[in-house]
């Protein structure tokens, strides 16, 4: 169901969906069985860096010992005395010191040659697959961690949490935390500022006109009513935050991530956060001639560099450091040759950064084969960067195989070894009972639900609507320990969400089901 046919489901609700029915507040509603609990993450957070332009990943971890490299860069090449050795073969761009003590300290992770099937060298294109974790020839509309926010949280947009389940730190929102069912974020330059600018606003309760904008229309009162309803957690928060524990530089990143960990320490239980840099498309005058540890893209990965150390060792000294992990991404790399104009030109492949306290660190892939490139003179991909996704959301934030693959979009791809094991007890999940999701779904007369129960216990096993309201008890009582599976005729139900809910003994699960 896209957006369009969603809102057309809310035609009862007045002034936005965070407000609920007939204006009544949400905080009404509080009762309900399926309000937000951010804490579904383990209290893990995770913090995205977009270089956006498309970084020389070459010129950023260079090989070299790598001939090649040289004679393909003879005037933009990093010099081999410059470089910062990471191992006998590859090594950081001379401006990475805070990266390369990263490192050195088992902080950093790198990623090398992340790509994707058949990329595509548009700036547009490239960006919209990395954020919605599409095929190269899929168009998607839902960003990944919006997929993945509205399956965790399953009561989602009715159901509204206390606290934003993502912040962008920006003035455009990203398509990273878009959804079909609204976005999942709000988006902000400073939270004072945020404050400042909706204070005092109220939501608009008057009648949605049956024009052709009408749909529009409640999408942005939507947005509108997120605003409201978290200006004021958000500035408690980062108020509540001591400040400067850290020097941050004072550049735009720098800030951004100033902002995000004042709101973490501030005690914001937000899960994920999304910073931005520009700059990246550097086809002219990447370095300054005869100099290339100066110059527009060495400047560049200092500012990426300091910021995101900074950012680490402020988790760390307010004793945060095993709770957050910061990734770098960028919608592709450069070719291997440079080009006439002292710069290079869309690639595809090029390595990302992972850092904080959960990682294994080192180098992981092979080296770039520079003598092996595709039909356009670019690096060929080693990983895709779904596995890096894949990774992220089993290896750290503990999800299992079956979500994982959904917010995938019902694909598969293995892990890569960025994190250190998670504790049995941070897993997720409960050991002494599972709900799975319903098989088919969506589905139009006919699904099925399993669960399983691994010791006798009281359960109850129920259907709902989005507002919360019981439909059908499909079982309570005790039940004997193993696995059940309930078929459910759906013929009379309304096209539309519902949620399904298992309560037992060991804690709650509940899924969302879709009618089509």
């Amino acid at each position: 169901m896209n957006r369009k046919e969603f809102l057309q489901q809310l035609s009862l609700i007045s002034g936005g969906v965070a407000f609920g029915m007939n204006g009544i507040p949400v905080k009404a509603f509080s009762h309900n069985p399926f309000a937000i609990n951010l804490e579904s993450t383990n209290g893990k957070i995770f913090v995205l860096v977009q270089l956006s332009g498309g970084n020389d990943g070459l010129n950023t971890v260079v090989p070299y010992e790598n001939p090649l490299y040289y004679s393909k860069r003879a005037n933009i090449a990093i010099k081999k005395e410059n470089v910062l050795p990471l191992t006998s073969q590859m090594g950081l761009n001379p401006a990475m010191t805070a990266f390369k003590e990263l490192y050195d300290n088992g902080k950093m992770s790198i990623v090398q040659n992340v790509g994707y099937p058949s990329p595509s060298r548009s700036h547009f294109r490239s960006t919209d697959i990395w954020l919605t974790a599409s095929d190269a020839n899929e168009v998607l509309d839902e960003g990944w961690v919006g997929r993945y926010l509205t399956q965790l949280y399953p009561g989602f947009p009715l159901q509204m949490p206390e606290q934003p389940m993502a912040i962008q730190l920006g003035a455009v929102e990203s398509l990273l935390i878009q959804s079909d069912l609204g976005s999942t974020g709000v988006v902000f330059n400073d939270p004072n500022n945020f404050y400042n600018l909706v204070k005092g606003s109220t939501a608009d309760n008057d009648p949605i006109p049956n024009t052709l904008a009408g749909e529009e229309l409640k999408f942005m009162r939507q947005i509108a009513t997120q605003s409201i309803a978290y200006s004021d957690i958000i500035k408690r928060k980062w108020d509540s935050a001591a400040k400067n524990v850290t020097g941050f530089p004072t550049t735009n990143l720098g800030t951004q991530l100033k902002i995000v960990g004042e709101l973490i320490a501030g005690g914001l239980q937000t899960p994920f956060y999304l910073a931005n840099i520009g700059g990246f498309d550097t086809h002219a005058n990447q370095v300054v001639a005869n100099a290339t540890t100066t110059g527009t893209h060495a400047n560049l990965l200092k500012t990426v560099s300091d910021a995101v150390a900074a950012f680490q060792k402020d988790m760390e000294k307010r004793g945060l450091g095993d709770k957050v992990v910061v990734m770098t991404f960028s919608e592709f790399g450069r070719r291997v040759t440079q080009n006439g104009t002292m710069g290079t030109d869309h690639g595809s492949a090029a390595p990302l950064f992972v850092i904080g306290n959960s990682v294994l660190g080192g180098l992981i892939g092979k080296n770039p084969v520079l003598s092996d490139v595709d039909s356009n003179g670019d690096i060929k991909y080693e990983f895709d960067f779904r596995q890096i996704y894949t990774s992220v959301l089993q290896d750290y934030l503990g999800l299992d195989n079956k979500m994982t693959r959904s917010v995938m979009g019902n694909k598969e791809f293995s892990t890569v070894p960025i994190f250190k094991p998670l504790p049995i007890t941070t897993q997720a999940g409960n050991p002494d009972f599972n709900l799975e999701q319903n098989y088919p779904n969506p589905f139009i007369d006919l699904t099925r639900i399993t669960y399983t129960v691994n010791k006798p216990m009281y359960v109850k096993l129920a259907l709902y609507d989005l507002m919360g309201k019981e439909l059908e008890v499909l079982r309570e009582g005790t039940t004997q320990s193993g696995s059940y599976t309930l078929p459910i005729n759906g013929i009379q139900w309304s096209p539309g969400y519902y949620l399904c809910s298992l309560r037992c003994d060991a804690g709650q699960k509940v899924i969302r089901l879709v009618k089509m």
